[in-house]
């Protein structure tokens, strides 16, 4: 099972987009157990257990770089609705250094655990998946996941024709202070999508994350915000007039300085 989400980090000039694919791989697991190897065997026989070896080899073949460091930390709180009772809460840690293309994610699970932590290297274009309590982990090369035509865009952004979007946002006046930065009231709306989106941005942070067409689990936090300029803090989204998840940035330290050492880890499959 492979689920992608693609993640835009928008850089402090403002201008800059990273596109960062954010990989949950379980292949491996099933490999080594020879499912995958018979299920190509019995389809495509040995040309496709080459071509599946091959895929494999590619998608290890990532370079990290010895240490990440970051100067951004935050939490956010997100709760889903169903019926407009509350359904499910859950947090998630982002490690962000606007200077630098890296970007780190943490999820903390219902139990309040965070020890897996995911970090992003747009330089080196590969992802690593660490394990704090065993000391492993494992480095993945994020082009395996892409064609070539999508390592093109990405590279030069500049040259994609931008989509078409449906989504109207409009300023309400309404303003407040959440973690120490004023924040301005967006309502966007999308009619086709029978969609409405109340969010608050606090411009004065150089750190924006948005998602555009992604369709990751944490799509609908960050598609609304893209394009307006700052950093989400908070924020409730709707379909057909009823609430179906909330989000707020509940802890922002913009003087963090959380160094991860790759090289304190044992790198591999298992």
């Amino acid at each position: 099972m492979l689920v992608i989400t693609l993640i835009l980090i928008k850089s402090g000039n403002m201008k800059k987009f990273l596109l960062i694919p954010v990989c949950m791989l379980a292949l491996h697991s099933f490999a080594q157990e020879g499912e995958v190897h018979k299920a190509m065997d019995d389809k495509y026989g040995e040309p496709g257990r080459d071509k599946l070896n091959a895929w494999t080899e590619n998608m290890m073949n990532a370079k990290t770089e010895p240490q990440y460091t970051f100067t951004t930390a935050m939490n956010m709180h997100i709760i889903s609705y169903k019926h407009g009772e509350k359904k499910d809460e859950s947090d998630i840690k982002y490690y962000i250094n606007p200077s630098s293309e890296t970007f780190g994610m943490k999820p903390v699970d219902k139990k309040g655990r965070d020890n897996m932590i995911m970090v992003y290297d747009m330089k080196n274009h590969s992802m690593l998946m660490l394990d704090h309590d065993k000391m492993t982990g494992m480095a993945i090369n994020i082009n395996a996941f892409m064609s070539k035509e999508m390592q093109e865009k990405r590279d030069h952004p500049e040259t994609a024709t931008p989509g078409k979007s449906n989504t109207d946002c409009k300023k309400t006046g309404k303003t407040q202070t959440i973690q120490g930065y004023q924040c301005e009231e967006y309502v966007c709306k999308d009619d086709e999508r029978k969609t409405r989106s109340e969010i608050w941005i606090a411009h004065a942070l150089p750190i924006n994350i948005s998602q555009s067409g992604a369709r990751g689990p944490y799509a609908a936090y960050f598609r609304s915000a893209d394009g307006l300029g700052g950093m989400m803090m908070m924020a409730k989204f709707y379909k057909e007039d009823e609430l179906e998840s909330s989000m707020e940035i509940t802890l922002l330290d913009p003087k963090a300085n959380i160094m991860v050492k790759t090289t304190d880890y044992k790198l591999g499959m298992r």
